[in-house]
């Protein structure tokens, strides 16, 4: 007798990343989840590539961070931010790492490598700020925006978007989202810094 092909159910797979359903099911419209039908119609995720998805949330676990509708801690030096930083590059994800961590000295900080990394990390610490790379192998700033502002529950309260491009050589790619801030690399850390402080003014106002 033939044993059955382990799988999962887009909503096991969303419960585990604390990411929507709706999430999960457009990781599969767009081939990064590898998943068949069932004769009812219902999806059925093939079980490694959702078990490499769960051990990398295994692992990234920092512990529980404030979500985006809680009120921001404060300490003696200031508020404490959550940031989720999105870059394929080691030394860019560093560099902005070393910056956050100057301007925003309380800051908690999360890393992913790509997009669809990035949209775990962000269902399940729900960070206040996200600063991502635009063009990413697998899956890339642009699509990771729209999936996070067309599907997901969460948003961060800053988004900042950089790219070693400029910007009339991303008209290809697609149109950052109203609000979203850019910078171009190699950023330039007092400038940088000086418009995330101006930013997150107006957000605690």
């Amino acid at each position: 007798m033939t044993e059955p092909v382990r799988s999962y159910s887009t909503s096991e797979v969303a419960k585990r990343l604390g990411v929507a359903t709706q999430t999960v099911q457009r990781w599969v419209d767009s081939g990064q989840l590898k998943a068949w039908k069932t004769v009812g119609g219902h999806r059925r995720i093939e079980a490694e590539g959702a078990e490499v998805l769960f051990r990398l949330h295994e692992r990234g676990a920092l512990g529980q961070e404030p979500s985006s509708d809680q009120p921001v801690q404060q300490t003696s030096s200031g508020p404490t931010w959550s940031v989720l930083i999105v870059d394929d590059n080691p030394d860019d994800r560093d560099i902005l790492a070393q910056i956050i961590e100057d301007a925003l000295p309380h800051s908690q900080i999360a890393m992913a490598t790509n997009g669809f990394h990035g949209l775990v990390a962000l269902g399940r610490s729900a960070p206040d700020i996200l600063i991502t790379d635009v063009v990413m192998p697998h899956m890339n700033g642009f699509e990771m925006l729209r999936h996070l502002l067309n599907g997901c529950a969460i948003r961060p309260r800053l988004i900042i978007a950089v790219s070693s491009n400029s910007p009339t050589e991303l008209t290809s790619h697609g149109k950052l989202p109203d609000g979203v801030l850019f910078f171009q690399k190699p950023l330039e850390p007092d400038e940088f810094t000086a418009a995330l402080h101006d930013a997150l003014d107006r957000i605690t106002l």
